[in-house]
């Protein structure tokens, strides 16, 4: 028992590092006081969070507590049916507060009072929600033979919460793209305050700045958002418990090192989520989940659409390659130019990105398989994939891995090549 509980402070002390920041490593700078009173407090919230998952967890092993299977489907229904009336909702309340007083056809004040009551409702229900989807993934991992076993309990155990997406502050130099140290602030902030914030930083320190909003944090138990659909939250909620499995391992370990270990810890984690995710709504809803099989990605295909047809894939990795070209050639304020340019440029064909700057490629450079990266971690994940007969399998070669010229051996060996060998 006594070892179970060293894990379980060694994840927390863990965790809390991993969402404290990654990358350059940048010293205390003005951006930590600029956001001091914004910023996320992952102490307050692990006290309040962690023992109370457990102990709702050993209530429900009692004889007679808890709820059986069929009433936990039902309040996994429940509460993603009640996240799409919310949802309804407040895009009524936000077409009646757009228009004229004497036009509205409901009053603002009765939406939003039903608003509240919805959410009061799914509140209610989370706690059984969260531990039935808990024990689907569990089970799902267990039939993969990806999760441990230590006497009765998996290890790590599937533990996450729902909550509103943290919003993190992210920094790149403006000369090249670099993912400096981020830091979490507090879902809870408006727009206008986070461009404040933005500007605030940006003018302190000269750096390209952004705030997004993520959909999962790998605390314990995991933040994972409630407003997506249950298919999605399934692989979100499997993306953060792989971020608990790994941590363990040497692969985990070195997500602290940042840049390309980091970029290889996330793009693995999205990809197992995946396939995770997918097998557990398909036994929740019996709907199968088609994705084309990973083939061994030696070959660069030609775009598939026509240029006169805007494709978001091709469009973004087209501005980041001339993004690097313009940066190669020390243009800073060209290059800002540029990105300003193509951001109204996506705006104006229906994706609406409030901000393109470096921080934006340093934040989603992280994930090897965005549009926008020019990693060659995806390829060879992808081949490593494709040569592995199991989703087990693959994370047993690739959690090993302790340095980006070690994943480029594992490639090899399952067969990748360079498009130009």
């Amino acid at each position: 028992m006594h070892r179970i509980v060293l894990r379980v402070v060694f994840t927390l002390l863990a965790v809390a590092a991993l969402i404290g920041g990654t990358g350059g490593g940048d010293a205390i700078a003005s951006k930590q006081v600029i956001t001091s009173a914004y910023q996320f407090d992952i102490v307050a919230w692990e006290s309040t969070h962690f023992l109370g998952k457990w102990v709702l967890r050993f209530r429900n092993l009692l004889p007679g507590v808890g709820e059986d299977q069929r009433e936990r489907r039902q309040a996994i229904d429940e509460f993603f049916a009640v996240g799409d009336q919310i949802r309804v909702q407040v895009g009524e309340l936000n077409r009646e507060m757009s228009l004229p007083e004497q036009e509205r056809s409901r009053h603002p004040q009765q939406l939003q009072q039903s608003i509240e009551e919805l959410k009061k409702h799914r509140r209610d229900i989370q706690p059984v929600v969260e531990e039935a989807l808990e024990s689907e993934i569990s089970a799902a991992l267990a039939q993969m033979g990806i999760i441990d076993k230590l006497g009765p309990l998996r290890w790590p155990p599937v533990d996450f919460t729902f909550a509103d997406g943290l919003l993190v502050l992210v920094t790149s130099p403006r000369d090249k793209i670099d993912r400096l140290d981020d830091i979490v602030l507090r879902s809870s902030l408006s727009l206008l305050t986070q461009e404040e914030l933005e500007a605030r930083v940006e003018e302190a320190e000269d750096l390209s700045v952004l705030i997004v909003r993520v959909s999962g944090v790998a605390t314990y138990p995991a933040h994972v958002s409630f407003t997506h659909s249950l298919h999605r939250t399934l692989i979100s909620a499997s993306h953060e418990w792989l971020h608990h499995y790994l941590i363990f391992r040497p692969l985990g370990i070195r997500w602290f090192a940042g840049g390309e270990m980091t970029s290889i810890n996330e793009t693995v984690a999205n990809m197992a989520s995946r396939e995770i995710g997918d097998r557990v709504f398909t036994k929740l809803r019996g709907q199968e989940v088609f994705r084309e099989p990973y083939r061994l990605p030696t070959v660069t295909l030609p775009d598939a659409l026509p240029d006169d047809v805007f494709d978001f894939r091709r469009e973004m990795r087209r501005t980041r390659l001339r993004l690097d070209e313009l940066l190669s050639d020390g243009v800073v304020q060209e290059a800002e130019t540029y990105l300003e340019q193509r951001r109204l440029e996506f705006v104006a064909n229906g994706y609406n990105i409030r901000k393109l700057n470096n921080a934006f490629f340093a934040f989603n450079g992280t994930y090897a398989d965005f549009p926008g990266s020019v990693s060659q971690i995806e390829p060879q994940l992808q081949a490593i994939r494709a040569d592995s007969a199991t989703l087990a399998e693959f994370l047993d070669r690739v959690s090993g891995i302790t340095s980006p010229g070690k994943l480029e051996r594992l490639a090899r060996e399952a067969g990748w090549l360079l498009p130009d060998e």
